[in-house]
């Protein structure tokens, strides 16, 4: 048995208090939706949140609440500090060539720098490049005396306010934009002297919004900043949790402590949750516009009301509420569906302050994977960088990363390494450089693999088995999949598997690279942890991976270890464990596997409307084909095909698709896959042509119904019988 998640530190596991409590109970018990989409989901308290961030930023740097600022959220203050860094580099992505991608940092705690820069090897070659983080003011001005940056934060809260505020000036000077960290600054305070000397461009959030107790962060600044993230690339930088219900309510309740009921800004905040329209002008004001363009353009197919257990109900543009499958599982959340009732009467109201839940789950994943040590997340994002921040440590000499293209493995710095789609990583250079791009489906993939590990100089190669990117159709061939196990001990590099998206039977067996590869060295978990509701993850690795990465740097490693201990997180994360064999889902997910995979079989091989196709377990992806004589214009307008295909999924076939690809619920019934089947079936069948007509023609029916008032309050269940067939 390994020693406990926290020896050998003085953190301690965070907690949660009777009001954040209250606020998961009552999610649950009103079915509201939590976790639903990335990006996508718009809810009254996240636009609401929006607006009092926004308020409160204002307040705080120029004493205006009512200058606007958008915000993004996140899951801690690494992750906003991260989408910062990456914000200032697309906005001064034109002018590259005279700054390279640098953006300053003053932190006087050196953890950041070692989170940076595990192996102290310099700004220029560190694991995220071009991030020179410094400890005094004096060191920060030669620094930006030195050369030309795009950005610089601000991470000392002891800075005095005078010197701070002629810093900020000559930053302005040369057209630098500045950011202030103020994640453990208490909102709830009317002014804070370094802000109003600081008048920052961007202000970073943290967990003192949600009095440490929910994981979040977020980066707040003039909207003006944001314009590199607008129309096609307006979710370049996206989060799976961030915007979640359970943060929102709890980030909503402090802030409201900030003003008193019937200020103006309380007002403000009262109105947007008036009608959906109000909703979505706040949302689009002070978060993401993009969003709420597709929302309006989809009449409302994306306005998720209510989740239980497989179940959503969406709300048309007139009022019409209607129920749907649901086939995203908040891509991929949960292992028992949306607000099941055991959180509250098996979680919540048996929760022990007193009770190590972390080491409970060291040893319960250590059972699962083989993999000793546990070192908490927040996010599947934040698992995969430190599952690639370990291996760097434990292979300090082998600087080589191998990733295959298609793979997916967040976009903070580093998780953005093993996300292999350039488009992705493009804007945010300088990257961590030594990283192999394979492509596993290319013909000469055996070959360029075995070329590359016998270089000795990889010391990672990063496999997702089942990729979560959309360009991708089927899972790693099994051939290179054998040379990595048959190498490995040979040449001593590191295997690390990303099982964020496919754990606990989601594509089959418990994990994805069981039965596939013998022996693993790291496994990122995120999705299924959650239990649908509360953003963590975890990074698995063996006892000789986290001895070697102590060796390298003891202080990362304990750091790594302990930044996101959540007792309550952690009793979440066990309790979704157990629910596996409960719920039995090795035999339903398997039954439902088979009947889905009928389906698939059953679908027209040559269809006018789908393309390539898979399905592994209860997983699987649809290429959408636009009509023939509108291709040209439908695959260079990707959001109008995108908009047809999942109006036609949610309004017509009344199953919650919203990207090519499809997650059904562990916990789905024999009912509901052989539903999702069926519509498979007619989907291949369905010409582009019909496809265009029925969603136009509902859409025209829900229009006149709005008009002459005759929607309905009631909803329109699936067609299935009971629920719990």
């Amino acid at each position: 048995m390994s020693a406990p998640l926290h020896q050998g530190t003085t953190a301690r596991a965070a907690e949660i208090g009777p009001e954040t409590r209250q606020i998961l109970t009552d999610l649950v018990r009103e079915k509201y939706p939590i976790f639903v989409m990335p990006s996508w989901f718009v809810s009254t308290e996240a636009a609401q949140v929006g607006h009092l961030l926004s308020a409160a930023v204002g307040e705080l740097t120029h004493g205006d609440p009512t200058r606007r600022h958008r915000a993004f959220f996140a899951n801690s203050l690494l992750e906003a500090l991260h989408g910062a860094v990456k914000l200032f580099r697309h906005r001064a992505l034109d002018q590259v060539d005279r700054h390279g991608g640098r953006v300053a940092v003053l932190d006087p705690d050196p953890a950041l720098g070692r989170r940076l820069d595990p192996l102290g090897a310099g700004p220029d070659r560190a694991l995220v490049p071009g991030v020179p983080v410094v400890a005094t003011a004096p060191e920060l001005a030669r620094l930006l005396a030195e050369g030309e940056h795009c950005g610089v934060i601000l991470r000392d809260d002891t800075l005095d306010p005078v010197h701070a505020g002629r810093l900020a000036d000559e930053c302005r000077r040369r057209g630098i934009p500045i950011a202030l960290d103020l994640g453990t600054f208490d909102f709830t305070r009317p002014r804070s002297p370094l802000a109003e000397a600081v008048r920052p461009d961007l202000v970073l959030v943290g967990g003192s919004v949600t009095d440490h107790e929910v994981p979040f962060g977020a980066f707040v600044g003039r909207p003006d900043l944001f314009a590199p993230w607008s129309g096609r690339t307006a979710f370049v930088h996206s989060n799976t949790y961030g915007g979640n219900s359970l943060a929102m309510r709890k980030v909503r309740a402090v802030l409201h402590r900030r003003w008193p009921d019937g200020s103006p800004v309380r007002r403000a905040a009262d109105d947007i949750a008036r009608d959906r329209e109000r909703t979505l002008d706040a949302y689009a004001a002070h978060l993401n516009p993009a969003t709420v363009e597709l929302h309006r353009r989809t009449h409302g197919a994306l306005h998720v009301v209510r989740a239980a257990g497989s179940r959503l109900t969406v709300q048309l543009g007139s009022g019409r509420r209607v129920e749907v499958l649901d086939g995203l599982c908040g891509a991929g959340l949960g292992v028992h569906g949306h607000n099941p009732d055991d959180l509250v009467t098996d979680v919540l109201e048996r929760h022990d302050d007193e009770v190590d839940y972390p080491a409970r789950l060291e040893e319960v994943l250590a059972a699962e994977t083989g993999l000793a040590r546990c070192f908490p997340a927040v996010s599947g994002a934040s698992a995969v960088e430190n599952a690639v921040t370990l291996a760097v440590l434990a292979r300090p000499r082998n600087p080589r990363i191998v990733v295959f293209r298609h793979n997916y493995g967040g976009k903070t710095l580093v998780s953005l390494l093993a996300t292999a789609a350039e488009g992705t990583r493009a804007p945010f250079g300088p990257l961590y450089p030594d990283v192999r791009y394979l492509d596993p489906f290319g013909p000469d993939a055996v070959t360029e693999l075995r070329a590359e590990l016998a270089t000795g100089e990889v010391g990672l190669v990063w496999i997702e088995i089942v990729h979560g990117s959309s360009d991708a159709y089927g899972p790693i061939p099994d051939e290179l999949l054998a040379v990595v196990a048959r190498e490995r001990a040979a040449r001593g590099f590191l295997v690390g598997v990303d099982e964020v998206l496919t754990s606990f039977h989601r594509s089959g067996p418990r994990f994805a690279f069981q039965g596939r590869l013998p022996q693993v060295d790291l496994v990122a978990l995120s999705k299924a942890l959650s239990y649908g509701c509360f953003p963590t993850g975890a990074t698995l690795v063996s006892e000789a991976v986290h001895q070697q990465a102590r060796r390298t740097a003891p202080e990362l490693v304990d750091d790594l270890r302990t930044r996101h201990l959540h007792r309550f997180a952690a009793h979440l994360a066990l309790h979704a464990v157990a629910q596996v064999d409960r719920l039995d889902l090795p035999a339903r997910t398997a039954a439902s596997a088979a009947t889905v995979a009928a389906g698939v079989a059953a679908m027209r091989h040559r269809s006018g409307s789908v393309g390539r196709r898979f399905v592994t377990g209860l997983m699987g992806r649809f290429e959408v084909l636009p009509p023939r004589l509108l291709r040209r214009f439908l695959r260079s307008d990707g959001d109008a095909l995108t908009t047809v295909t999942m109006m036609w999924w949610i309004l017509h076939a009344r199953v919650f698709v919203v990207y090519d690809l499809f997650l059904l619920p562990l916990t789905a019934s024999p009912a509901e896959a052989r539903y999702f089947a069926d519509r498979a079936v007619e989907l291949s069948r369905t010409s582009p042509y019909t496809m265009l007509w029925q969603v136009g023609l509902l859409l025209l029916r829900d229009r006149l119904a709005g008009r002459r008032g005759r929607t309905r309050r009631a909803v329109e269940h699936l067609p299935l019988g009971a629920r719990d067939e």
